[in-house]
């Protein structure tokens, strides 16, 4: 079941619908008409390529949560893929660029209560309908993840974001040692901060994380000056914008299919568990286990991620899920929106993320930037 065909969702559900090992998907999204030709779309360009795929759509809004609760009893789905959020991350983006980047300075995490609101209903829906199912969560899950389990309501895992670096720093390793890709493996360890860092700055940020490199199971690690190298993976060329979320639900449809298919694919991705930032892990039916080299234990791992986060303006998450922002992450914010949340609970998330949206459009439209698609 895709909830939210969005940009990565709506990749999402086509990559799914070539895929013959699917026996069906349920396309699910609060814009009816929007769905149906999205789903219709991805039937029909199946079709050219030999796959007769049965996918159907139900029309799901996340803040009904009794009616998405009977929408998951009806329909069974074994895994739900989430990417619905109230303003998409790339929404930002469009205002001029060095108000953008003074604007990226506070980091990724004031803008939590957009992506924690809908995870946190559908989550509430899920374990209201009673049915056994797997989700694979994209809203912000380095951070999401770990704020809703807290509350024991963690999505399986996330995709993206961190994820997005591992197959890049394969290929440039591929191409300065002249092996085949398929012959590099990672353990890595880092934050979402560390993927919006390389794209924008070139370079990890100053946050600290973790990267062991080996061809053909030989640490290779030493051959190379980790920071030097992630700031050449930082220069390959790939779209800027929406145009690059193709990776991001390649991303998904790898730990979809991972679950679906009970592989025990080792892999990496953000938020397995309800963990802080990304690791690598092994992800199966039974959902991820997070597989670390001996020299470094999951608490140490915990700890790079929980320090990287607050690079991206997330000072801690409290026991009870709270979430307290840092202090120059506030003042920016502050500053320049008007925003002003040194914390906020989970049942605060949906009134902070309408005051946030409501403050964002108006900054946005002193810069004429046209008005976003609120999901």
């Amino acid at each position: 079941m895709i909830v939210g065909l969005g940009v990565v969702g709506g990749h999402l559900l086509e990559l799914l619908s070539r895929m013959p090992s699917l026996s069906s998907i349920v396309a699910a999204d609060m814009n009816e008409d929007y769905g149906i030709r999205k789903t219709n779309n991805a039937i029909l360009g199946a079709m050219h390529q030999g796959f007769y795929p049965r996918i159907r759509f139900r029309r799901t809004n996340l803040h009904d949560m009794d009616g998405t609760a009977q929408t998951i009893r009806e329909e069974e789905p074994d895994v739900i893929f989430n990417g619905a959020t109230l303003q998409s991350w790339w929404v930002i983006g469009l205002l001029p660029d060095d108000v953008h980047r003074k604007l990226l300075d506070a980091g990724f995490g004031p803008w939590l209560p957009m992506h924690l609101t809908l995870t946190h209903k559908l989550m509430k829906a899920v374990r209201k309908s009673g049915v056994k199912t797997k989700v694979v969560s994209i809203p912000y899950p380095d951070a999401v993840n770990p704020i809703l389990g807290k509350v024991g309501l963690a999505p399986t895992v996330g995709a993206g974001n961190f994820d997005l670096i591992v197959p890049r720093v394969r290929k440039v390793v591929s191409d300065k040692l002249k092996v085949p890709i398929r012959s590099v493996s990672l353990f890595m360890v880092g934050h979402h901060f560390h993927q919006v860092s390389l794209r924008v700055n070139g370079n990890m940020g100053g946050a600290p994380y973790y990267l062991k490199i080996l061809v053909d199971n030989r640490d290779v690690t030493r051959r190379f000056e980790l920071d030097k190298l992630l700031s050449e993976v930082a220069k390959l060329a790939i779209p800027e914008g929406t145009e690059r979320q193709s990776i991001t639900a390649a991303s998904a449809a790898k730990n979809v299919l991972a679950i679906l298919n009970d592989t025990g694919e080792l892999t990496h991705a953000p938020g397995p568990a309800g963990l802080p930032g990304g690791y690598p892990i092994r992800l199966s039916a039974e959902g991820p286990e997070v597989v670390l080299p001996e020299e470094l234990s999951l608490s140490d791992a915990i700890r790079i991620n929980e320090e990287a986060q607050k690079f991206d303006g997330i000072e801690r998450i409290r026991d009870d899920g709270t979430v307290v922002m840092t202090e120059r992450s506030v003042k920016i914010m502050r500053e320049m929106l008007g925003y002003d949340c040194p914390e906020f609970g989970i049942e605060e998330s949906e009134r902070r993320g309408r005051e946030l949206a409501s403050l964002y459009k108006g900054f946005a439209d002193k810069y004429k930037v046209e008005k976003p698609i609120y999901i």
